[in-house]
């Protein structure tokens, strides 16, 4: 021990093998606990409080020593909020180095023996030394790791359909990488959760708080109360906020000081933590506005072939309309593609309108329309004329079938039980379509078919 000072604790041995310890810690949670622990006996069984600096040089309360009732006479030590007002009560401090400034500082009420400065210098080195070995390598794994969900996240974008979709694929991902109990996204009225997280009611109350406040930008707030251990991110896109991320895990580091004091803010996520934090919101605030483009397409997809089928469709008999029919029989006309064209008209319907009235008649014009619906082959098309005439196109049809399926038609209707007392029939026309001939030809041909078939007795087909 030539050259160098005495030490308060029991050997040297003792203290040595207390570096040892702390020198080979395994994780932040146990270089903390053997850190304190080692301080506490060095200052004289002080009570220690280990605290974390933001980047706004808040400090928050990250671990304390020892775990019993003793901590409670130190109430003050564990409300410090900054670096001021550990100097302000006078406490004994000394800063934990970190890569950029000081990662935190240690902090205890009183002066300790001056035998034990030169020993507190070297554990707090050796302890800072070992938390930025820990930080980076555990750091960049969980980097790695999060690249990868990143890419993931924006190759399944196109496929995903919901958020509710995008944490069911990849939350028990993120709670993994962030070491997370449970995960919740906030978004337009709507909670999205997986793993443990508080209930509905104390998130929603958190974030009203913090959309209240008018100065925050787009950096992770850890919560407090309810929700300690909780840390809520801003999703943005292009100044506009669309929701929040939360992460929620048990402050287990600081579980007695949170029993002794509920009201003191403590600090469970690191600086480096946060910042990744902030590039997954980023990532999510890009898939949330990918899946409403996609929803808005979706909904115009929507709107277009309802539009579209508006076009085509009248709106009584569901079947086409005349614009479409005629549009439909041009382009057969043009490319003479051999096919029978039908036209029908609903015998005496006047007279059903004038003694049933028009209610019963649109009735017998969507019960017709159905039947001739039912009727026809998967290839052929009914179309509605005008009124109570429709236009049969029986695709691939020659003359002679095209007459056998008009007049099965014409039989089908007459022997339909329709809700008046009278037998409903029709009277029909048909021709085919010649090669070369305009389209205002073959519907002159086909109409004039239908009239000859009313001026023969009606409830028939006439070739023309």
């Amino acid at each position: 021990m030539s050259g160098l000072s005495s030490t308060p604790v029991n050997s040297f041995d003792c203290l040595c093998h207390a570096l040892g310890l702390i020198s080979r810690s395994e994780t932040p949670a146990v270089l903390f606990e053997r850190l304190s622990s080692t301080l506490h006996t060095l200052v004289g069984r002080q009570p220690i409080a280990l605290y974390r600096r933001s980047p706004s040089g808040e400090l928050r309360l990250t671990y304390c020593h020892p775990v019993d009732s003793a901590i409670t006479a130190c109430r003050q030590l564990m409300g410090v909020r900054s670096l001021d007002e550990l100097r302000a009560f006078e406490y004994q401090y000394y800063a934990l180095p970190g890569e950029h400034g000081a990662w935190g500082y240690i902090g205890h009420p009183s002066a300790p023996p001056k035998e034990a400065l030169h020993w507190i210098s070297i554990v707090v080195d050796i302890a800072a030394q070992r938390l930025r070995l820990l930080k980076a390598d555990h750091m960049a794994r969980r980097q790695i790791d999060l690249k990868a969900r990143r890419r993931q996240l924006s190759r399944d974008i196109k496929r995903l359909t919901s958020l509710a979709d995008c944490l069911q694929h990849h939350g028990q991902g993120w709670c993994d990488i962030f070491q997370a109990d449970g995960i919740a996204l906030a978004h337009k009225d709507e909670l999205y959760c997986v793993g443990k997280t508080p209930d509905r009611r104390c998130i929603f109350q958190h974030l009203g708080h913090l959309d209240a406040q008018a100065d925050l930008d787009d950096s992770p707030i850890e919560l407090e109360g309810e929700c300690q251990g909780g840390i809520a991110t801003p999703l943005s896109m292009a100044g506009s906020q669309l929701g929040w991320l939360l992460m929620f895990r048990a402050p287990s580091t600081v579980s007695f000081a949170a029993r002794a004091a509920p009201d003191i803010p403590l600090s469970v996520w690191l600086p480096v933590e946060a910042s990744m934090v902030l590039e997954l919101a980023d990532d999510l605030a890009v898939a949330i506005t990918a899946l409403e483009v996609v929803h808005v397409n979706r909904q115009l997809r929507k709107t277009n072939q309802r539009l579209e089928s508006l076009a085509h469709t009248d709106p009584l008999t569901r079947c086409w309309n005349r614009y479409y029919t005629e549009h439909v029989i041009e382009a057969l006309c043009a490319s003479s593609t051999p096919c029978a064209v039908s036209m029908f008209d609903i015998d005496d319907f006047k007279g059903i309108n004038d003694t049933y009235g028009h209610a019963v008649g649109d009735d017998i014009l969507r019960e017709v329309a159905n039947l001739a619906t039912q009727l026809l082959r998967s290839n052929d098309y009914l179309g509605r004329w005008g009124g109570e005439e429709f236009i049969v196109i029986l695709a691939d049809t020659a003359q002679d079938e095209g007459a056998f399926i008009a007049q099965r038609l014409c039989r089908y209707i007459e022997q339909h039980p329709f809700s008046i007392p009278e037998t409903v029939t029709i009277s029909a026309g048909l021709t085919t379509v010649q090669p070369g001939e305009p389209s205002h030809s073959l519907l002159e041909r086909v109409d004039k078919g239908m009239y000859l078939a009313k001026a023969a007795g009606k409830n028939q087909v006439m070739i023309c």
